[in-house]
This record gives C-alpha cells, sequence and structure tokens, in this order.
C-alpha cells in the first residue's frame, strides 16, 4: 500500500524494506517513516470512504435516471424526497478536500524523504551542491505553484514567506544548517539561485485574464491621470507600464512577470 500510493501521487518510489530500516535506525529517520507509514494509511482510508460515498450517491442519481426512463407500466424505484446531495454532498466535499490535504502532507514528507537519501557526488564542491539543491526547492515550489498554494510569477523568498514558512523548502531539501557562517552562507547561495531561477524569462507567471489565483487583482477602474474609467482595463504600472497586479496576501502591487526589473513604484523585498 504504501509503495502504490507514493509512486501514484508523488512519482517516487520508496521501498518497504527501506521504511522498516528506518523504523529500526529510530531517531529523526525513523520518525518520519512513521509518519509516511500513518500519512499512507489516512490517505488510503480517506479515499476508501470517498469511495463509498460517490458510490451510494451515483446510485441515487442511477434510481432518478430509472424513474425517468421508465414506461407506463414498468416497475421504478422509489425516490428519496428528503435531498439526496443535501444529505451526502457535504461530506463528499469534506473527503475531497482532505484527499488533497493528505496527498499535499504524503508530497512534502516524501520530499523530506528522497532529501535525506540523496546520494551526493564525492568531491562535490560548494556551486554544485548549491545547484543541487536549488534544483529540488525550484521542483517543490512548482509543485505548490500547481496546487496553487502560491502563484504563478512569486519572484523573491520574501514572498513566499507570507504565503508560507519558506524555511520548509530548505528543510526538505536537506539543506544543512548547524549555526555555522558555512551553513549560513550555503543557505544564502541556495536561496540566491533560487530567486534567480524564479525571475529567469520564460517563467510561466499569471496575468489578466489568465489568472485563477484568488489573491491578485489584476483589474485597474482609474486611468493614467487617476480618472474613473467607463470599464475596467488590465492594470498597469504607472511608472514602467509593465502589466501589474495587486496581492491582498502581500498587500502590494507586484509586477505579473517575475522577470521584470523593479521599478520606483513597485519593488519586492529581497
Amino acid at each position: 500500500m504504501t509503495l502504490h500510493l507514493v509512486r501514484k501521487y508523488t512519482g517516487h518510489d520508496i521501498t518497504d524494506d527501506s521504511l522498516t530500516a528506518a523504523h529500526q535506525q529510530g531517531g529523526p529517520l525513523g520518525m518520519l517513516a512513521t509518519a509516511l507509514t500513518h500519512t499512507c494509511h489516512t490517505l488510503n482510508a480517506t479515499e476508501a470512504e470517498l469511495t463509498r460515498c460517490a458510490e451510494t450517491i451515483t446510485a441515487h442519481l442511477a434510481d432518478i435516471h430509472r424513474v425517468l426512463a421508465a414506461g407506463p407500466d414498468e416497475p421504478a424505484p422509489t425516490l428519496n424526497p428528503t435531498g439526496v446531495l443535501q444529505a451526502h454532498g457535504p461530506r463528499l466535499d469534506t473527503l475531497t478536500a482532505q484527499r488533497a490535504t493528505d496527498i499535499s502532507h504524503l508530497r512534502a514528507l516524501t520530499r523530506i524523504w528522497l532529501a535525506h537519501h540523496a546520494q551526493q557526488p564525492s568531491g562535490e564542491n560548494r556551486a554544485e551542491q548549491v545547484r543541487s539543491f536549488a534544483d529540488q526547492i525550484l521542483a517543490a515550489i512548482d509543485d505548490d505553484i500547481s496546487e496553487g498554494i502560491v502563484p504563478a510569477g512569486i519572484g523573491s523568498f520574501v514572498d513566499l514567506h507570507r504565503y508560507l514558512d519558506a524555511n520548509d523548502y530548505l528543510i526538505a531539501a536537506g539543506v544543512p544548517y548547524d549555526g555555522t557562517e558555512d551553513s549560513m552562507a550555503l543557505i544564502t547561495a541556495v536561496q540566491g539561485l533560487v530567486v534567480a531561477r524564479l525571475r529567469t524569462p520564460g517563467r510561466p507567471f499569471c496575468t489578466h485574464g489568465a489568472c485563477t489565483f484568488a489573491a491578485h487583482d489584476h483589474i485597474s477602474t482609474t486611468g493614467s491621470n487617476g480618472e474613473d474609467l467607463e470599464q475596467s482595463a488590465p492594470l498597469r504600472c504607472r511608472q514602467c507600464g509593465q502589466p501589474a497586479h495587486y496581492d491582498s496576501r502581500l498587500k502590494d502591487y507586484r509586477h505579473d512577470d517575475p522577470a521584470v526589473p523593479d521599478c520606483f513604484l513597485i519593488h519586492r523585498d529581497d
């Protein structure tokens, strides 16, 4: 069960033997193995209950189809007049949300597991180490973008911290921290490379007409001189004219494209 769910929802393999070995080893790795196993059991139970709920609703809908299709002399089931969706719909929504939470938790735990089992090449220099950590963190950020946790086009670690604890990306990637200047320098270098890649031209970003992120407002109702517009228009930065948006989570404006340089009016806190 563990191997099936991890493979299904993360694309990675974690063997039962490796989990057993981690349990026997104990310590933080044993705790991680326990959390993975528990999350898989929880997800499995949630999906089983979701299946039963969906099958109940499907059966009631099938009864409705049979009643509507039945001829004058054909037997038909008696319909429940109290409301099938009122009885089962909220439960279906709750289970669907719980499943999404379980999958997100499983993916986070799997990222941590993989990071702590990654085999670093011998003699790896600092630049290679920084690139390796940055690759893992960018992949994790892209996963969160695809799940709607953070918006496409986010361009700084400071902005990431407004949505979640961005330090979790460092922890999941296994970036070492022991309070020394060397570990601090490594973290700074990794964060710097991640930010540079987030602002690489060509990365996807949301903009007017193509944004589904609830915290973004890409619409302007006033013109360049502050006059009211008869019809709303895509928001643009009044300093540089680039497409922009207001982010209610940041309580500030941002250019849509993270590759656009900061200007006098819109700038990120790095």
